[in-house]
């Protein structure tokens, strides 16, 4: 049987698509499964255990998803494949004409996204599942429902190359890293998300004095994301390693699996942390970690102005709310 996913949705959402292939192969063992994903993932897919991956560029105009030297995927053996179930997690007109490219036998998406334009007549089920009251793992393994598989609470799982673990250790090495270290991932590409720069490196500092723990700072190259980072360095007393611009998505996953201690904000690389059971400490402001947070039990969620159990309708506060004190007293219960 073959299986398409199409998730070309926000790099966090594909990794918390990897529950939905791990419940795939322990249902189905001889399913071939092909992921399509959006290509800020692209390095990342050989992580994910399919059997086939291809990225998606979005492109703009929606003419260019035709175009070979953007979606070389059109030229593959991807169109009319005749897949028994191409599961569509996005819901946007791009990812319902990659679905009737694929030709699939079955093609299913989300109840929420029926009254949408042709929808009735792109997809043969929809799937009742509330994007609201389910975190998002779950709320990706529901769309096996109509494969026959009902799970709950499946973990993620991603799988390294020994190569990526290699060049990694070699990154390390240059920068004389040598036994454990912190991964500290502070930004995101929304401001509203930022925790003040400050207060991060109180706690770096708070992880070389208790744990002795030296702190890599990981981040994109954004120009908002730099300054942030570059404003946590000027308020350190200690030494770091910055490696933000340096890694790649499966460099960066790589980076966090052998990590002592992961901190950082609701983004893709806390789900990375995750992912791997690190032991780590996520911040959350205006997002609900009910739907997000991580699920782990070697992590802890602080929420500004909430505190667990999270519901579904809680409201956060701005993250200048989440004090210090709150986050090292998470630290010590994940560490100690």
């Amino acid at each position: 049987m073959k299986v398409l996913l199409v998730q070309v949705k926000r790099i966090g959402d594909l990794i918390l698509t990897t529950p939905v292939i791990k419940a795939l192969r322990a249902a189905k063992p001889h399913c071939h499964i092909t992921v399509i994903a959006d290509s800020s993932a692209a390095s990342l897919l050989p992580a994910l255990g399919a059997d086939q991956t291809w990225t998606f560029e979005r492109a703009g105009l929606l003419a260019n998803l035709f175009r070979p030297s953007i979606n070389p995927w059109i030229k593959s053996d991807l169109p009319f494949s005749e897949f028994a179930y191409c599961l569509d997690f996005t819901g946007t007109d791009r990812s319902a004409l990659v679905s009737v490219l694929a030709g699939g036998s079955k093609r299913v998406t989300y109840e929420r996204f029926r009254k949408k334009f042709l929808r009735p007549q792109i997809y043969q089920q929809f799937v009742d599942s509330s994007v609201r009251l389910r975190h998002t793992a779950d709320h990706h393994t529901d769309l096996l429902r109509p494969l026959g598989i009902e799970v709950e609470n499946v973990p993620m799982e991603l799988h390294l190359p020994e190569l990526v673990h290699a060049e990694v250790r070699a990154k390390l090495e240059n920068h004389e890293i040598e036994g454990a270290y912190a991964v500290i991932h502070a930004g995101t590409a929304r401001l509203e998300k930022y925790w003040e720069a400050a207060r991060w490196a109180h706690v770096i500092e708070f992880l070389r004095s208790q744990y002795g723990l030296t702190t890599i700072l990981t981040g994109s190259v954004d120009p908002a994301e730099q300054q942030h980072l570059a404003d946590i360095k000027a308020a350190l007393k200690v030494p770091c390693v910055d490696l933000s611009g340096e890694t790649d998505l499966i460099e960066l996953a790589t980076l966090i699996s052998g990590a002592r201690f992961f901190g950082g904000v609701d983004t893709a690389a806390m789900h990375l942390a995750d992912a791997f059971h690190v032991s780590s400490v996520a911040l959350f402001g205006p997002t609900n970690p009910f739907q997000w947070r991580p699920r782990s039990l070697r992590s802890a969620v602080v929420r500004a102005d909430t505190a667990e159990p999270f519901t579904p309708d809680q409201k956060g506060g701005p993250m200048t709310d989440i004090a210090v004190t709150d986050v090292l007293k998470a630290i010590e219960r994940v560490l100690d």
